[in-house]
């Protein structure tokens, strides 16, 4: 920072709370520091405001006395005393509403003495149980607007993690400061994100071509995101012990690591732009189900936290965690990511593994029984640095290699004392308007709505509190064991799911479950089709009061039955699934079930507690076995908690949540309606060319109609196939069209909503009209049908 880049208005920054911590450990060194770099403005004081009644000597010695701590310099110095200069202190209660306007006041003296309307930063170095009456009390006394007009200066405030201590709290804490400052007034800090090496992220990835190319899930196989700490708790034992490592540290600094290295290109390096897609990109975490912290996270206690000043004899508190995550967004699916943080963990180590794939086979030497694997390590501590680990031939002979290491250290050895540089760098940035380095609202609820079910989780006792000896590593190595094995067990709990109906969608449903690692249990009224995926290694049983039994709580039941009655029976007959499960319990139907009779159940099955979803199934049993498209309704929650299995099902990128309950079978209904749209138009186009007879080989037409054409599509390639198999008259293949309901539910919809479908119904009633008038138009559909749906030809 240089003379030019001072901000031309004069400032005054009032911290309330002026005695405490942050004050002594983070806001003066930060503010001296930017004094000896010239980088404060000309014009520049410091107000502070609290309870303890100090004189103005008092409180310049008090400041005196903590840069001695942290530089060891004089009050004789001559930048001391200027330094000094800037400080002034005004005793006030934060309840008491009339010691606001004497803060104001004290504003008001300095910009008479300046001649002018000054910028004022109110910082809140204060606990966040007291942000609300402070912030009203600020508001009451006009400290929350400019005191001129927007060309003469600004009002800012800032604000301290934690932000809430969940996401019910973080966003009332955001609905008062809107009603009370704009977005662009609020600063939330978040001191990690101001980390040099953390701000580094973005030039590694984005100003260079050498791994961004690839920086998603083709080449990356895992992130690891670590925080371990040499030191304890110590004199924190009050505030630590009601918050925890997770809430203390995962909830902001370790998933605003994780969003910098996933993040996409911003637009710019301008603060909108990336702040949009570090949130973007946080949004997309999976919500984690109970099972899955049962599973996938880990929690432990130091010996001896338990003796610290202000910590319980009975605390729960963890020092220690280990949570594995997933984000849902495409290019990061099936990539897997491991935070973990520590306090009392041996030596300091601060880093991001990003630990890289092969895309094919590996060409390395066989016998060498070595899982080769490049790595970038992105460093805080010991060392701030980037490490690139890869694979070289040893020198001699034979074709040994051995790992090789790159380096980049950004410098060596101590830069500032803690904290300093990262406040530094963040109010310089409120002066001078940048808000990069500070957290969005949206940022901070998608973090909360991540971290929420594992502290419920905890709090219930689905994760035991475990204990371990502190100032070593020991405990993280258990805690990947433990982890380890819970998953290995997984087929037992979280990842199992019944299956009601075994036809051709249902039986190739159950077998790429089974294949996804899923352990599938199915009923099916046919015993011979129970047989016959029995001898598959699949689980079948007889009657659904079996099925439901053999299913760990909370249970997952898909329905794959035929539209209607078969439904309503599935769900509510004699022998219906509702009768067997319980409040709480998870009912998909994969069904084509019309979306209006889906919105009567899903409001019958919620009366009794049982939570419901609709998919809309399309690529017919070719894409249940190899990946099928799937359109998902229900709540939004239960979308996120059940997306590993949505993810399993479908072919790559190839699901979604459509909304609401009932909204998966419209979408799909419509997908129904312009797929006979779409085939009837093939139907016709095709009869034109065999009747004119010009091209006598049709499929050699569909072949290359699908490739590179404006009409390719898995429609032309099922066409050409047929006319393979069947040859160009479609012998054998019935010239009257079957059809089911979803065509016929478009046309009536659509007429609901008063919008014209004419291709569509014309479509439909070209079906219905083919039994009466078969033709060669109908053999197409037909054997269209049977080859996406395996539909009957006859």
């Amino acid at each position: 920072m240089n003379q030019q880049q001072k901000s031309p208005i004069p400032t005054v920054i009032a911290v309330l709370g002026a005695t405490g911590d942050l004050m002594g450990k983070k806001i003066v060194p930060a503010l001296f520091t930017l004094y000896q770099e010239g980088a404060l403005p000309e014009h520049f004081r410091v107000v502070g405001f609290a309870r303890r009644p100090l004189s103005q000597e008092e409180f310049s010695a008090r400041i005196l006395e903590i840069l001695h701590k942290h530089y060891q310099v004089r009050a004789t110095d001559k930048t001391v005393k200027e330094f000094l200069s800037f400080f002034s202190y005004v005793q006030g209660n934060f309840q008491n509403q009339a010691d606001y306007h004497t803060l104001s006041k004290e504003f008001q003296r300095i910009d008479s003495s300046w001649g002018l309307c000054s910028n004022k930063l109110l910082y809140l170095a204060v606990p966040p149980l007291l942000y609300s009456e402070i912030l009203h009390n600020l508001a009451e006394a006009g400290l929350n607007k400019p005191c001129g007009g927007p060309q003469e200066g600004w009002t800012r405030v800032i604000v301290e993690k934690p932000f809430g201590s969940d996401e019910k709290s973080a966003r009332a804490l955001d609905v008062l400061l809107g009603k009370l400052f704009k977005e662009e007034q609020i600063y939330r800090i978040d001191h990690y994100l101001a980390k040099e090496m953390l701000q580094n992220i973005l030039a590694f990835r984005f100003a260079n071509n050498l791994f961004e190319a690839n920086w998603d899930n083709r080449l990356i196989e895992r992130i690891a995101i670590r925080l371990y700490e040499s030191i304890g708790v110590e004199e924190r034992g009050s505030f630590y012990d009601g918050v925890g490592a997770l809430r203390d540290v995962g909830q902001n600094h370790l998933l605003q690591m994780l969003a910098l290295v996933t993040m996409d290109p911003p637009a710019s390096f301008a603060a909108k732009d990336i702040r949009a897609r570090r949130a973007e990109i946080l949004q997309t975490l999976h919500i984690p189900s109970a099972e899955e912290v049962r599973r996938e996270t880990f929690r432990a206690q130091y010996e001896g936290y338990r003796s610290i000043t202000g910590v319980t004899a009975d605390s729960m508190a963890e020092t220690y965690f280990r949570v594995n995550a997933s984000l849902t967004a495409p290019q990061w699916q099936d990539v897997a990511i491991t935070m973990e943080s520590g306090k009392r963990m041996g030596k300091a180590l601060k880093e991001i593994e990003i630990l890289f794939r092969h895309p094919e086979h590996c060409l390395c030497p066989p016998e060498s029984g070595i899982h080769y694997r490049d790595s970038v390590i992105i460093r805080l501590e010991p060392v701030e640095s980037i490490v690139i680990n890869f694979w070289s031939k040893k020198p001699g002979n034979k074709m040994d290699l051995e790992q090789r290491t790159l380096a980049f250290n950004l410098r060596n050895g101590k830069f500032h004392t803690q904290y300093t540089e990262e406040y530094k760098k963040l109010l310089w940035d409120c002066i001078m308007d940048d808000q990069t380095l500070f957290v969005s609202s949206d940022e901070i609820r998608a973090m909360w709505r991540f971290v929420d079910p594992i502290i419920a989780g905890w709090q219930n006792g689905a994760v035991p509190l475990e204990r371990y000896a502190p100032d070593a590593k020991r405990v993280a190595r258990i805690a990947a064991a433990v982890m380890e094995y819970a998953q290995a067990d997984a087929h037992k709990t979280g990842r199992t799911i019944g299956i009601v109906g075994a036809g051709k969608m249902g039986a190739n449903i159950a077998r790429r479950l089974t294949e996804k690692g899923w352990a599938v249990q199915v009923f099916d009224r046919d015993a011979q089709t129970i047989d016959a995926l029995r001898r598959e290694g699949i689980a079948g049983f007889s009657t659904v009061s079996d099925l439901i039994a053999a299913l760990p709580q909370p249970r997952i039941v898909w329905l794959m039955v035929p539209a209607g009655k078969p439904v309503d029976d599935a769900l509510f007959g004699a022998e219906g699934v509702s009768r067997y499960i319980a409040k709480g319990d998870r009912v998909i139907d994969g069904g084509n079930s019309f979306f209006e009779d889906t919105q009567k159940r899903a409001k019958k099955l919620e009366k009794l507690g049982i939570r419901f979803m609709d998919v809309g199934v399309s690529g017919g049993p070719g894409g249940a076995r190899n990946g099928a498209s799937l359109m998902i309704g229900g709540s939004e929650q239960d979308f996120k908690q059940l997306e590993p299995l949505f993810r399993d099902l479908a072919m790559e990128n190839g699901y979604g949540y459509m909304g609401k309950a009932g909204a998966g079978h419209f979408i799909k209904m419509v997908h129904n309606g312009i797929e006979y749209g779409m085939m009837q138009a093939i139907a016709e186009g095709f009869a034109v060319i065999k009747k004119s007879k010009l091209a006598p080989n049709l499929s050699a037409v569909a072949e290359v109609y699908s490739h590179g054409s404006v009409i390719t599509s898995r429609l032309m390639d099922w066409l050409k196939d047929g006319f393979v198999y069947y040859g160009d008259e479609l012998k054998g293949v019935s010239g009257s069209v079957a059809h089911t309901g979803e065509g016929e539910w478009t046309i009536k919809t659509a007429k609901k909503l008063g919008v014209p479908v004419k291709v569509i119904a014309d479509s439909f009633k070209f079906r219905v009209d083919s039994h009466k008038h078969p033709s060669y138009m109908g053999k197409i559909l037909s054997m269209l049908r049977n080859q996406f749906g395996g539909h009957a030809i006859k």
